[in-house]
C-alpha cells in the first residue's frame, strides 16, 4: 500500500510533543511492514542543518506567486518529503506566528499539488491535528474529483481535541475555497471531511463522544460516529531501551537488575537527595497543566511528603504556579523532593530508569507515551483511569496477581494520594515489586502492534 503521511512535526528533525514522536514512528513501523510510506513536514529554519544535510530538491511547487521547494531526504527508510518557503517557514518559532492558519493551509495546498507533480499516487493520504485538518475539506472541495486522486483515501488522526486550530477565514479567501462563516475550525474540517478518523486510544475515542470530553465538537464525533477508531499509540523500543540507552550511567534489562538500583543512587546523587535504596522514589516528567491533574498534585502533595518516607524527583515547565508550586516544595523539603524547571532530555531518562514509580494522574490522556516508556524501564506508572493510561495501565489486583501498575478512577486528590500509598504498601513486599517490575520490563510497548491495527483501519477506509 502507498502512504503519504502529513504532519506539522516529525521527529528527530523538529518537536514540541508527541505527534513528532508518533510521525515518525508509525511510518517506520509500516515500512517494516513492506508498505511504500513517505512523511510530508515543513522545512522550518529551526531544523538543525546536520539533520538535512542530505537532502536533495526534486521539484518546486508554484503558487500565488510563491515558490515552494520540495526537498527530499531518506531518514530509516522513510522518504521524506521537506517544504520549503522561507517566507512562511524560515521563523523562529513553530506555532506562535500570527499567520499560523496561512502557513498550515499553504502548506496543505502545496502538499496536494506536490504529489500530482511527483507523479505519487498514495492510497491513503494520513492527516495529523488542526495543522493538517485543512486537507480532507480540500481534497473533498477540489482534488478528490481529479483523475490522479481516484481511489484516493483520506484518514485523519486527533491527537489530542483540545487544541482545534480556531481562526478566521482569511486563510479560505487567499487559498480561493468556499467558506461558510466568519470563522473555520481546522480540526473540525479534519473530521467532517475524512472518509476515517481516529484518535490514539480506545479510551479517548469513547471519552470524546461526550460533553465532558468533546470539547465542543463530540456533536460532530458522534455524527461519524462509524468512522471513527482508537488505536493506542507504542513507543519506539529502540530509541527507548534500557540495554543500550547511552544517557543513563548503568545499562540493564529484566535478568540485570543491579544497573535499576544503580540509575536510582545515580539519579538521587546527581538531584543531591539522600542516596536512600528502601525508600521509594516517584518519578513526574510533565507538562506543568491542568491537563495533566497538577491541582490533585498541588492539593495533597505536601501531605505526603510530610507523613511518608518518599521521594519525588520532578522535571517540567509551563503554568507559573505549578513552577512555584514544585520549586516552593524542593526548598521546604530538600530531602524529599527535586524540582527542575525545563526540559532535559538526558535527565528526563535517566528519571525513567532510576525512579521506582511514575505519576501520571491526568484529568484527560488522549494517549500518553511516559507511562509506556517507564514501563519499559522498570517503573511502575500510577494513573488515573482515562484515555490511553486506562488502555495500557492495568492497576494490581493482589487477588489474581494481574496487573502492571496503580489506577485511581475519580478525578480526585485523596484518590490519588490513596492509591500512592497504595502502591508504596506493595513497593515494600519486594516478592510482588519484582513480579511488576518483571511484568513491565518485558511487556511489548512497540508500534508494530499498533501499525497492524492501522492497517486493518487504512484497509476499511479503501473498502467503503
Amino acid at each position: 500500500m502507498k502512504m503519504l503521511f502529513t504532519a506539522s512535526e516529525m521527529y528527530p528533525f523538529i518537536k514540541t510533543g508527541g505527534l513528532a514522536d508518533v510521525a515518525y514512528a508509525l511510518p517506520k513501523a509500516l515500512v517494516g511492514l513492506g508498505h511504500d510510506v513517505r512523511v510530508a513536514i515543513p522545512m522550518y529554519s529551526m531544523i538543525n542543518p546536520s539533520l538535512i544535510d542530505g537532502r536533495k530538491k526534486v521539484i518546486d511547487v508554484h503558487f500565488r506567486d510563491e515558490v515552494f521547494t520540495i526537498n527530499e531526504l531518506v531518514h530509516k527508510g522513510i522518504k521524506i518529503y521537506l517544504v520549503e518557503n522561507d517566507r512562511y517557514f524560515n521563523r523562529p518559532t513553530l506555532y506562535e506566528n500570527d499567520d499560523k492558519d496561512i502557513q498550515f493551509g499553504l502548506f496543505s495546498e502545496v502538499v496536494l499539488r506536490m504529489l500530482m507533480i511527483l507523479d505519487f499516487k498514495p492510497d491513503i493520504i494520513h492527516c495529523n491535528d488542526w495543522q493538517t485538518g485543512y486537507i480532507p475539506y480540500f481534497f473533498n472541495q477540489k482534488y478528490r474529483q481529479k483523475q490522479f486522486y481516484s481511489g484516493t483515501r483520506t484518514v485523519y488522526t486527533i491527537h489530542n481535541l483540545r487544541y482545534q486550530g480556531m481562526f478566521s477565514n482569511r486563510a479560505l479567501e487567499m487559498l480561493e475555497y468556499p467558506f461558510y462563516s466568519d470563522h473555520i475550525n481546522c480540526m473540525k474540517m479534519g473530521i467532517t471531511n475524512a472518509d476515517s478518523i481516529n484518535t490514539v486510544s480506545k479510551t479517548y475515542a469513547n471519552e470524546i463522544l461526550t460533553d465532558f470530553y468533546g470539547e465542543g465538537l463530540n456533536s460532530e464525533l458522534r455524527y461519524r460516529r462509524s468512522d471513527l477508531y482508537g488505536i493506542v499509540n507504542g513507543i519506539d523500543m529502540e530509541l527507548f531501551n534500557p540495554i543500550k540507552d547511552p544517557h543513563i550511567a548503568y545499562n540493564f534489562d529484566r535478568d540485570n537488575l543491579i544497573g535499576k538500583i544503580q540509575n536510582k543512587l545515580d539519579l538521587q546523587r546527581i538531584l543531591k537527595l539522600p542516596e536512600k535504596l528502601n525508600v521509594p522514589l516517584i518519578g513526574l516528567i510533565s507538562r506543568l497543566d491542568p491537563q495533566k491533574g497538577l491541582d490533585l498534585i498541588e492539593r495533597v502533595l505536601e501531605e505526603i511528603l510530610v507523613t511518608e518516607d518518599v521521594q519525588f524527583v520532578i522535571l517540567g515547565s509551563g503554568f507559573e504556579k505549578y513552577e512555584n508550586f514544585f520549586k516552593y516544595l524542593a526548598n521546604k523539603y530538600p530531602d524529599k523532593i527535586s524540582t527542575t524547571i525545563g526540559y532535559n532530555a538526558e535527565l528526563a531518562q535517566k528519571i525513567y530508569a532510576g525512579s521506582d514509580m511514575f505519576l501520571m494522574p491526568s484529568l484527560f490522556e488522549p494517549c500518553g507515551l511516559s507511562q509506556l516508556i517507564s514501563l519499559r524501564y522498570g517503573t511502575i506508572p500510577i494513573v488515573r483511569e482515562t484515555g490511553g493510561l486506562n488502555d495500557t495501565v492495568k492497576s494490581y489486583n493482589d487477588v489474581t496477581n494481574e496487573g502492571n501498575g496503580f489506577s485511581f478512577k475519580n478525578y480526585n486528590a485523596h484518590d490519588m494520594m490513596y492509591t500512592i500509598r497504595r502502591a508504596m504498601k506493595f513497593y515494600n513486599d519486594k516478592g510482588v515489586w519484582g513480579l511488576l517490575m518483571d511484568r513491565a520490563l518485558k511487556g511489548d510497548y512497540s508500534w508494530e502492534k499498533s501499525a497492524k491495527e492501522y492497517m486493518d483501519m487504512y484497509n476499511k477506509t479503501l473498502n467503503k
